[in-house]
C-alpha cells in the first residue's frame, strides 16, 4: 500500500467518513505493516499506530462479522478453481458401478419364469433363453413356446402311438416357475424347485405323469382316460378336475388339495384310498400307512399359483423353506428353538428384504442377509 492511501484513510478515520471497505483496508495495513520494510516509514505513520489500535481494536469482530461474505466468497471461488485444476491434471476413471455395488446391502430378486425342457432323447432346452416359437418337433407333436412363459405340445394328426413311448422332463430350479399345456389339453403350472415326467402325448388306455415338489393342474376331462399323477408313495387319480399337489422330498409329507371334481387318493405303502370332495386337502406321510383328510382354504393352498404368498399362522422355519425356494437363497438359523408363528399376504414379485422387513414388523423377529444367505437371529 502506498503511504498516501493510508494517510487519506486515516483522515477519513478521523473525521468519521471512512466507509466499511475502507475501515476493512485500514485493519489490514495495521495488521500486515512493518514499518522497517516500507519504503515510506515517516515519523506521522509511526506516531499514530498506537492511537489506530486503540480505536480499531475494539471494532475488529464486527469488521470481522461484516468482510466475512466478501472473504468468503473469495474463498470459496479459491476452492472451487482448485479443486477444478486437481482434476483436470489427476483426472483418474470413473468408479464402476461394480464397486458400488459390492458397499450396498445384499437383496434377493423375486424369482421368475425359469425352467428347462429336457427331450426325449436327451437334449435340454433352457426356456428362459429360449426363442419364442417352435422349440421342437416329436413325431407328430410340435413344441411351442409363448411370450407368456408357457410351453405347449400341439399333437397333431400322425403316429401318435410312437409318440406316447417318448417321455419329455419339465423342471424349475430354485427361484423359477413355468407353465406347461400337455398334448391333451390339461394346463399344469409348476413351482419352484419342482419337475413333470410326462409322454409326449398320452397312450389310449390312460394319461399318466411324475411330479416332484409341486404343481397345480386343470386336467382336460376325458371319461374314457382317467388321469393319473405319481408323487412319491401316493398315486391321485382323475378324470377331469383342478387340484394342487406338494410334494417336496424336503416336506415331512404329501399333501393334495382338491378345489373342483372328485379325486382318489390311494396310499401306495397300504394301498388304502380315499375320495376327495373340493375343499378337502389328503396329506399322506412318508413311509406311514394312512390317509389324513381336512378341509382347508384353497385360496391360501393355490396363493402361489396366483402370485403372492399367503402365510397363516406358520411357523417360520416353514415360511422361510418356502422363500428359500422362490428366492434361490440358503437359509441359516441361530435360534433353531424358535416356535413363533407369523401370518401376512406377500406378493411374490416383492423383494426378499421387503417381506423380511414386514415380517419382523409383525413379530419378534430378525434376520441378517449375506451373500445367497438369510440369517435368522431369533
Amino acid at each position: 500500500m502506498q503511504n498516501l492511501n493510508i494517510k487519506d484513510l486515516l483522515a477519513k478515520y478521523k473525521t468519521g467518513t471512512i466507509s466499511a471497505d475502507e475501515m476493512i483496508l485500514l485493519e489490514t495495513w495495521y495488521l500486515q505493516w512493518d514499518p522497517e520494510k516500507q519504503e515510506l516509514a515517516d515519523a506521522e505513520l509511526l506516531a499514530i499506530k498506537d492511537e489506530v489500535w486503540q480505536s480499531v481494536a475494539p471494532r475488529k469482530q464486527v469488521t470481522f462479522k461484516r468482510a466475512w461474505p466478501r472473504i468468503a466468497a473469495a474463498a470459496a471461488l479459491l476452492l472451487f478453481v482448485s479443486v477444478s485444476a486437481y482434476y483436470l491434471l489427476h483426472k483418474t476413471a470413473p468408479v464402476k458401478p461394480t464397486a458400488i455395488a459390492q458397499i450396498q446391502k445384499p437383496d434377493f430378486k423375486p424369482g421368475g419364469n425359469k425352467a428347462i425342457l429336457t427331450l426325449a432323447d436327451g437334449k435340454q432346452i433352457w426356456l428362459k433363453d429360449a426363442t419364442n416359437g417352435k422349440l421342437a418337433e416329436q413325431g407328430a407333436v410340435v413344441i411351442n413356446k409363448t411370450a407368456e412363459g408357457k410351453v405347449i405340445y400341439d399333437a397333431l394328426a400322425g403316429n401318435t402311438i410312437a409318440a406316447a413311448s417318448a417321455f419329455n422332463t419339465m423342471s424349475t430350479p430354485r427361484g423359477g416357475q413355468y407353465q406347461l399345456t400337455l398334448a391333451d389339453g390339461t394346463k399344469v403350472w409348476l413351482n419352484a424347485a419342482s419337475s413333470i415326467t410326462f409322454p409326449v402325448v398320452f397312450s389310449k388306455n390312460e394319461r399318466k405323469v411324475r411330479v416332484n415338489g409341486e404343481a397345480y393342474f386343470e386336467v382336460a376331462h376325458d371319461a374314457g382316460k382317467p388321469f393319473i399323477v405319481a408323487t412319491g408313495n401316493q398315486e391321485i387319480t382323475v378324470l377331469g378336475t383342478h387340484f394342487n399337489v406338494k410334494a417336496y422330498d424336503d416336506d415331512a409329507g404329501i399333501s393334495t388339495t382338491l378345489l373342483a371334481g372328485s379325486i382318489r387318493i390311494k396310499n401306495l405303502t397300504s394301498g388304502k384310498a380315499d375320495l376327495l370332495t373340493p375343499g378337502q386337502q389328503a396329506k399322506i406321510y412318508r413311509d406311514k400307512n394312512d390317509i389324513n383328510i381336512k378341509t382347508v382354504n384353497t385360496d391360501d393352498v393355490i396363493s402361489w399359483k396366483n402370485g403372492y404368498f399367503l402365510f397363516d399362522n406358520q411357523e417360520i422355519k416353514s415360511i422361510m423353506k418356502i422363500m428359500s425356494r422362490w428366492y434361490d437363497v440358503d437359509i441359516e438359523y441361530k435360534n433353531t428353538n424358535k416356535q413363533d408363528r407369523f401370518g401376512g399376504t406377500f406378493s411374490r414379485s416383492s423383494n426378499m428384504s421387503e417381506i423380511l422387513n414386514n415380517l419382523e414388523r409383525i413379530g419378534n423377529i430378525h434376520f441378517k442377509m449375506e451373500a445367497k444367505k438369510v440369517i435368522v437371529l431369533d
